[in-house]
């Protein structure tokens, strides 16, 4: 079963049902549900989510709408390794760098997100929804 991490705009895109995103976000959480993949996410990209949902949604929605993408997706701890890691690496942006760690310690076969230049230096594959979704496809 491919192992795949969600970065943070992928999570929002599906909590907040972000118009032009939701549907392939729905789509990847379709095939978790249904176990044809497994799903990983880091810890820091749920409160980076309740933040940005937070002016849209109440404070209860937002705990609800995390405590059951949590039930389909395994998250990973963003501890002192990931920002040891984010301190040294080539990465640009350091929250990237910390996701990348996670993405490595979940043993993810894929990162999707929708800023794949943020990951140009990457050695797990790296596509956006719609590239994960159209190689998911093309393997099965």
């Amino acid at each position: 079963m491919k192992q795949v991490f969600l970065d943070t705009n992928v999570i929002i895109d599906y909590l907040g049902n972000r118009t032009g995103f939701y549907d392939d976000a729905a789509i990847i959480m379709s095939l978790a549900i249904n176990q044809k993949i497994k799903l990983y996410a880091a810890a820091i990209s749920f409160a980076t989510a309740s933040y940005i949902l937070s002016k849209n949604n109440d404070n209860n929605r937002i705990k609800t709408l995390i405590a059951d993408f949590c039930n389909i997706c395994k998250v990973v701890a963003t501890d002192e390794e990931c920002v040891n890691y984010a301190t040294i690496s080539d990465f640009e942006d350091f929250e990237d760098a910390m996701q990348y760690k996670c993405a490595e310690k979940a043993k993810a076969d894929y990162i999707v997100t929708r800023n794949i230049k943020d990951f140009k230096t990457a050695s797990i594959k790296v596509g956006t929804p719609e590239d994960f979704l159209e190689d998911f496809i093309n393997q099965y």
